[in-house]
């Protein structure tokens, strides 16, 4: 079980679907960050934080990327017959442990990384702490300036990397999901496109809608600790519909 948790995390990361998909989450994130940003001191951190996870155009297209590397191999390996012998070596429940471990991860990986580049690009180019000057009165009245009051800025700036990985997960987990219920290698990198924008739509401005919980900034007026309880219950949600997927799987 060991070997063949190692060698399916590798696979996870190691292929060129997770390669591109850091790449262009790169390239949408960065022109936000490095042009649309002053990067010279002259002005908060937020503001350049508002800029990237707001203006770029990311957040309505941001669960295309965590499915890329690897949530659609299940496809594959089930159409192939690969499926079969996997779960005669591992049993149901260890492959089931395994494979939402590593999916999970090179989804969250996808998205926390170029984030985290991108926030500290922005928050060495910025000033730290409380908006002042021409951005004084930014955030005012939100739970992000209490908490920067509170813990200072790593809530901000980790708390932007700790939802990215998060978001990353759960919608690399909806593809896995699909793909155990419909093994179909596009239906699984495109159903949870569709999904994620008719939740979006379908939720509206609420705090458990989906799209808001990349930045965490319109979830409970910045509540992160609010937006990471929402992003473990979409998680657990999924990984249910991939147990009982793959139990189905293993009556057949």
């Amino acid at each position: 079980m060991k070997n063949f948790f190692i060698q399916d995390l590798k696979r996870s990361i190691i292929n060129p679907g997770f390669f591109v998909g850091i790449v262009f989450v790169l390239v949408i994130l960065l022109p936000a960050a490095v042009l649309d940003t002053p990067l010279d001191g002259s002005r908060s951190y937020l503001y350049g934080f508002g800029n990237v996870f707001h203006a770029s155009g990311f957040s309505p297209f941001a669960a295309v990327f965590p499915v890329l590397a690897y949530a659609s191999v299940f496809c594959e390996e089930h159409n192939s017959g690969y499926l079969r012998m996997i779960l005669h070596r591992t049993g149901f429940a260890g492959f089931m442990k395994v494979r939402a471990v590593t999916v999970g991860f090179s989804g969250g990986m996808m998205i926390a990384v170029p984030i985290a580049v991108i926030c500290l690009i922005v928050y060495i180019g910025g000033v730290p702490g409380i908006p002042t000057d021409s951005d004084e009165g930014l955030l005012a009245g939100t739970k992000i300036i209490e908490a920067i009051i509170k813990y200072g800025d790593w809530y901000v700036v980790g708390g932007k990397v700790v939802l990215g990985f998060l978001f990353g997960v759960l919608w690399a987990l909806v593809g896995f999901a699909f793909a155990v219920w419909i093994p179909n290698r596009y239906v699984s990198l495109l159903a949870p496109f569709i999904l994620y924008d008719a939740l979006w739509l379908f939720i509206g401005y609420r705090s458990f809608n989906p799209i808001f919980l990349l930045a965490g900034d319109d979830v409970g007026r910045g509540n992160y600790p609010l937006a990471v309880l929402i992003d473990l219950l979409y998680i657990a949600a999924a990984l249910f519909a991939v147990h009982v997927g793959i139990r189905q799987e293993r009556r057949c």
